[in-house]
């Protein structure tokens, strides 16, 4: 989930043109070689700040396919765009801590504050979408809908499965294998007044027991997706899973999901949800188990 401040952005997205990737490139070279020699990738480093904020304004534009493809298979993020996408999400973890945290120390209210952070409207657009996306596969599976879900990899400031509770009324469980995220959030759910319905607990998600649930939510910062989504796959007798991934030049800051490989695990996708184009940058995948996987009869 992407939460800094918007920026100028670099003019490309109209024309494809070389000029246009190299210019890109140059700017994704500047940033990674930033973010590998900074020590301190919290919101108290300016210049990071600014830089991944001019980074999440970019991916906001409009890119053809060929854009796409050329940015994407050039040397240099072939080589880096892992190292990158490990430096940012050190970067968006340090802001949600310092914001937690600073607002665990604000007065007994905070649901007013909560709700002028610049990044709450990204948070609600994606949940809406994602919302209305499990809504309508609950009618079309024949379901109840006010089972528990899980929410792997909450975070310090689990906004989403808060957002999940108030909207969808429904009990979320939190998995964070982080001890400063888990800490966090504890003190930030207690402060927002909805411990007794959003709880987090400290436990790697490739090792929860899911057998007790058929909802599960996996955030866009979950570097082992596949070692999760197998832990379900073992442990969940139905699961309906949403999956946070990327598309497109939004691969540049998050982790795409190979829809292929999730065909050959016997994962059936139901539904997307894709960019607004101005707030959202992640893509949702809907999945449930496939009883006909590839090469599985």
């Amino acid at each position: 989930m992407d939460m800094f401040p918007i920026a100028d952005t670099l003019q490309i997205g109209s024309t494809p043109s070389m000029q246009n990737v190299d210019d890109f490139i140059a700017f994704i070279r500047e940033l990674n070689e930033l973010l590998q020699m900074e020590e301190d990738l919290s919101p108290a480093n300016q210049r990071v700040t600014s830089m991944i904020g001019r980074l999440s304004q970019h991916l906001r534009v409009y890119y053809s396919p060929e854009e796409v493809k050329a940015v994407l298979s050039h040397e240099y993020m072939v080589l880096n765009q892992r190292s990158l996408q490990d430096k940012l999400s050190i970067a968006e973890f340090q802001v949600e801590l310092a914001d937690s945290q600073s607002l665990c120390r604000a007065g007994d209210s905070i649901m007013d504050i909560v709700t002028r952070l610049p990044y709450w409207s990204i948070y609600l657009a994606l949940v809406s979408e994602e919302l209305s996306m499990l809504r309508q596969l609950i009618r079309e599976g024949g379901q109840t809908g006010n089972s528990p879900i899980v929410f792997v990899g909450s975070g310090p400031m689990p906004l989403s499965p808060i957002i999940i509770h108030l909207f969808h009324d429904v009990e979320v469980i939190c998995l964070d294998i982080d001890p400063a995220a888990y800490d966090a959030s504890s003190s930030f759910l207690e402060k927002m007044g909805v411990r007794n319905k959003v709880s987090v607990i400290m436990e790697n998600g490739a090792e929860f027991d899911y057998s007790s649930y058929s909802r599960i939510f996996v955030a866009s910062l979950v570097r082992n997706k596949r070692a999760v989504l197998d832990q379900i796959t073992r442990t969940a007798s139905n699961p309906l899973v949403a999956v946070r991934t990327a598309e497109g030049m939004r691969q540049i800051m998050y982790e795409a999901i190979d829809e292929f490989q999730l065909h050959k695990q016997g994962w059936r996708i139901l539904g997307r949800t894709n960019p607004d184009g101005h707030l959202v940058i992640n893509s949702t995948l809907f999945m449930d188990r496939n009883i006909n996987p590839i090469g599985m009869g």
